[in-house]
């Protein structure tokens, strides 16, 4: 009796290989339906098989059979539990018989396993969509692609579904935008670049300093006039030194002005190929890199005593920079940061023709002849002349309002040893 179970368990153990096989060559031929019948016949051996149980429920689906598909494919999860595409196909037979809480919980079993299963995060959103929630499906279609790496996102095989997620998200930040903006009262700027950030409308920037960075500073794009009492003194002299400046371009004209980008040979030239070397943004400096251009000062007295009453730093080789800034018509500065937030950059406008702005972070704003800002230059920026005259401003670099004595005689310090000890000056040489 033992002799013939054994004999007929090796019987079965042959069948069932030789239908396996039989059911992988129907599939290579493109076969399905006579794959079909192979894996219908390993279930008569064996009834909890998983690759039959998923092979068949799938015809089921193909086929419209929705309950006896999900049957199989809730025994493949059991047989198997824990396979992502096992469980990605109960929750699509699932959802295809009505179990809509069934095909959620399976969808997201599946992405445990693998989170980054992207037909079942696509599926779980589509679901949430059908159903009517909106706002669920955005919030999947969100941390998809917040998370996703580049090559799942740039792929073309997922443009479709990408575009579809965004529309979602889209929709969804439109809802939050009217539920939160309809019931706030008024928002500081800073505020409101918070709101738009969560609503996908515009991004945080921070402080990206190309040389030394000083922590602990906050990344403030215009300073508040308070931080700059100074200012109004710099403004009382407007006038002389927009004479000045005028005096100045009547005499030389775009001559007296240097490129400001001027790369050494063989420096790579990215965004600043099409200004480099180029007067379309020219410098008429009085001071450069520390060492004052005494004859510059002596053509412009007025500036260059406006200067002297300043906040300047002070760093041999490197600060302070000061420098009329011309702008050739129809010329843009690209968007780049600065060397260091230890000092930021002044502003005064000399010359401003209409369809001229400038942007730090979020924050664009245009000049106004005479009234000057200060602006952390390590925060993205840029600038452009979109009219058919020059645009001339004043700029020069002070210390960071919110360091202390202290800490100025410390970075002093710190960048001369610095140089001393490499025994050239490096970083800490733009500003805009």
């Amino acid at each position: 009796m033992a002799g013939s179970a054994g004999h007929d368990w090796t019987m079965a153990g042959s069948d069932l290989a030789k239908w396996e096989v039989a059911a992988d060559a129907a599939m290579r031929k493109g076969d399905r339906a006579g794959a079909v019948a192979q894996w219908q016949r390993v279930l008569t051996v064996n009834a909890k098989h998983p690759r039959a149980l998923n092979a068949v429920g799938n015809w089921y689906l193909a086929q419209g059979k929705a309950a006896e598909a999900y049957d199989h494919l809730k025994r493949a999860v059991a047989s198997d539990p824990g396979q992502p595409a096992l469980l990605f196909n109960l929750a699509m037979a699932a959802r295809a018989a009505g179990h809509r809480v069934e095909a959620i919980a399976a969808l997201q079993d599946a992405l445990v396993v693998d989170p980054y299963f992207v037909q079942a995060i696509f599926q779980l959103a589509i679901i949430y969509e059908d159903s009517g929630d909106a706002r669920s499906a955005a919030q999947v279609y969100r941390n998809f692609i917040d998370t996703a790496p580049p090559e799942i996102l740039e792929a073309p095989q997922f443009a479709e579904a990408l575009a579809r997620a965004r529309t979602a998200i889209a929709a969804d930040n439109a809802a939050l935008e009217t539920r939160i903006m309809g019931q706030a009262g008024a928002a500081s700027l800073r505020a409101t670049e918070a709101a738009n950030a969560l609503l996908g409308k515009g991004k945080i920037y921070v402080a990206e300093p190309t040389f030394l960075t000083v922590p602990r500073l906050p990344a403030i794009p215009f300073f508040d006039r308070a931080l700059t009492p100074w200012i109004e003194t710099l403004e009382a002299a407007a006038s002389a030194i927009a004479a000045e400046a005028q005096a100045l371009m009547a005499d030389a004209g775009q001559d007296a002005f240097t490129p400001y980008v001027a790369n050494p040979s063989g420096t790579p030239l990215n965004q600043w190929k099409a200004l480099d070397h180029q007067r379309a943004w020219g410098a008429f400096f009085l001071w450069k890199h520390g060492v004052r251009n005494d004859a510059n000062c002596a053509a412009c007295p007025a500036t260059a005593a406006a200067l002297e009453a300043m906040p300047l730093v002070h760093l041999d080789g490197r600060a302070p920079n000061a420098f009329f800034s011309w702008l050739d018509p129809e010329t843009k500065i690209p968007p780049h940061t600065g060397v260091t937030n230890a000092r930021v950059t002044v502003h005064l406008p000399l010359i401003v023709p209409p369809h001229c702005g400038f942007r730090v972070g979020a924050e664009t704003r245009e000049w106004e002849v005479g009234n000057a800002w200060v602006f952390d230059d390590t925060i993205e920026h840029e600038a452009w002349n979109d009219s058919d005259a020059p645009r001339l401003i004043l700029i020069f670099d002070i210390w960071h309002p919110m360091l202390d004595a202290d800490e100025r005689a410390f970075f002093t310090h710190l960048l001369g040893a610095y140089d001393a000890h490499y025994g050239q000056r490096q970083g800490l040489t733009d500003t805009l």
